[in-house]
């Protein structure tokens, strides 16, 4: 709670008494002449046979104010009081919202923080694995470049460096993890086995891999590519 709101529950605390004061004098001053109006009476009745009204004792109009004062002010005692309880459980809610707040805020943060943080490591693991896959593939394209030189010159020399190409990216892929699917006589199996043909062939097994058309590789247990293959029986 800041310095003009208290401020202005002081204001409305003092105008609440006075308003109060007001009211508990002018039902005094009330009370005062309907007193006065009860002792007239009864002393203008004193002559007439009333044993009542003889035998009564009759409270003048300072005791009655007395005792009307007394209850008034313990009522606005205990209207402070619970007045004063009231600003001090909304002083505790206000307290309460602002931590909550405060909390929420820090939490906020420490979110954008953990995303920015996850997305610049995402960012840093795909730039290493491109890196980590260019350097296990430039000896192959190296060694392409080189045997292009000898496509028309020297054909053995063509043939050779294409060979060895070849078992360059083959090495360069099992050195990222990459590994050829076995599918030549194997049992077909739909996880990494693609079927585009279908023949019938004693010498084979029921549901065995008859021809490979296009090899499937695999990291681990994902499947980069299923095999394309001809299916037996």
């Amino acid at each position: 709670m800041n310095k003009k709101q208290k401020e202005n529950e002081q204001t409305k605390k003092v105008q609440e008494e006075t308003t109060c004061e007001k009211n508990v004098q002018a039902q005094a001053a009330a009370t005062i002449d309907e007193n006065n109006s009860v002792v007239q009476e009864t002393q203008n009745n004193q002559g007439e046979p009333s044993q009542n009204v003889s035998e009564a004792k009759q409270p003048n109009a300072n005791e009655l104010l007395k005792i009307y004062l007394e209850q008034s002010f313990a009522e606005i005692k205990r209207l402070n009081t619970a007045l004063e309880a009231a600003q001090k459980e909304a002083e505790n809610f206000e307290t309460e919202s602002q931590q909550l707040k405060d909390k929420l805020a820090s939490n906020v943060a420490e979110y954008e923080n953990f995303r920015r943080r996850t997305a610049a490591e995402k960012e840093g693991i795909f730039a290493e694995a491109v890196v980590k896959s260019a350097v296990a593939l430039l000896p192959a394209l190296d060694s392409l470049e080189r045997s292009m030189c000898f496509a028309c010159s020297n054909t053995e020399n063509f043939i050779q460096g294409v060979e060895m190409t070849l078992r360059q990216l083959i090495c360069g892929f099992s050195s990222l993890g990459v590994a050829e699917i076995e599918a030549q006589g194997a049992k077909f199996n739909p996880e990494i086995h693609n079927a585009v043909m279908h023949v019938q062939d004693e010498s084979l097994g029921e549901s065995v891999v008859a021809e490979v058309f296009e090899k499937g590789y695999m990291i681990g247990d994902k499947v980069i590519r299923h095999s394309m293959v001809k299916v037996a029986n």
